[in-house]
């Protein structure tokens, strides 16, 4: 196994941090998408899982997230994070050209998955998504909407506190201290044209989600209150025929850094769903 840590140029030569785990032979490719205000080096519960069956797991931090270039959680266009996920897909494919590659985003990076996969299908060999949804959620109410819409197209740059908190991503202490602590977490403040962005991404949930043909697994908790998107949602949301809509009772926001029990049920329906679509 190796552990790799590299650059490329994103959309508009922006410099897009990325790193990678990659097993001795590896079988497929995951190329992890993360979500809002984070980074790829809080995946690690993933890259163990799948390592040792022999899964290369590649991620990038977003632009203005993590150790990449660009202003703070903001963003021109949305289409920009997709753009720099179709760069870097081109660079794990030009190493593994004959490898399949799973994308799998969480949350923001759900629907920037989402949009790739609606604008990219036949690349992949599968979509998963968590912590995914059909819009913001109990923190984000409908006023708050109004003025992110307006103010966007004014002062696109300046920033809000999103409200989001911490002790609702999961039930492991450890996990909600280590997100509090990180210095590359900037979960207090997201720019106005970012915040308009990913609503106008949940507008176009449903005409996305419905065309879509490539086999899908969602893994969501059923306690996430940072996100909505119920199964009966999920379910009618998606119309192809291999799909597998998991939703885990008392789990919040982030499924795979759960309590240590919870998350194993997770990780070992993540790596199943991708030995049976190998």
């Amino acid at each position: 196994m190796k552990h790799i840590e590299g650059e490329f140029e994103g959309i508009e030569s922006l410099t897009i941090y990325y790193q990678a785990w990659i097993p001795d032979n590896p079988k497929a490719i995951v190329q992890v998408v993360h979500g809002f205000a984070e980074h790829s080096g809080r995946y690690l519960n993933i890259v163990n899982q799948l390592l040792p069956l022999d899964y290369a797991v590649y991620a990038n931090d977003h632009r203005g997230h993590g150790k990449s270039e660009g202003r703070r959680n903001y963003v021109d266009s949305f289409n920009q994070f997709i753009e720099d996920e179709k760069l870097f897909y081109d660079l794990i494919k030009d190493k593994y050209q004959n490898l399949p590659i799973f994308m799998l985003g969480h949350s923001m990076g759900s629907m920037i998955a989402l949009f790739f996969a609606n604008k990219y299908e036949s690349l992949l060999k599968g979509l998963i998504l968590s912590g995914t949804g059909t819009g913001a959620g109990e923190s984000t109410s409908k006023a708050t909407k109004v003025v992110v819409k307006l103010l966007a197209k004014i002062i696109p740059k300046k920033y809000i506190n999103p409200g989001l908190k911490a002790e609702k991503l999961s039930h492991d202490p450890e996990v909600v201290q280590a997100y509090e602590n990180d210095p590359l977490v900037n979960a207090d403040k997201i720019a106005l044209r970012l915040g308009w962005e990913l609503m106008n991404c949940f507008s176009k949930f449903d005409p996305i989600t419905q065309n879509l043909k490539l086999p899908l697994l969602v893994q969501c908790g059923a306690e996430d209150s940072l996100i909505k998107g119920s199964e009966e949602a999920l379910k009618n949301a998606f119309k192809m025929k291999d799909k597998s809509i998991l939703i885990y009772d008392g789990l919040y926001h982030e499924v795979y850094n759960e309590s240590k029990e919870e998350r194993k049920k997770v990780l070992n329906d993540l790596s199943s769903w991708l030995d049976n679509h190998l």
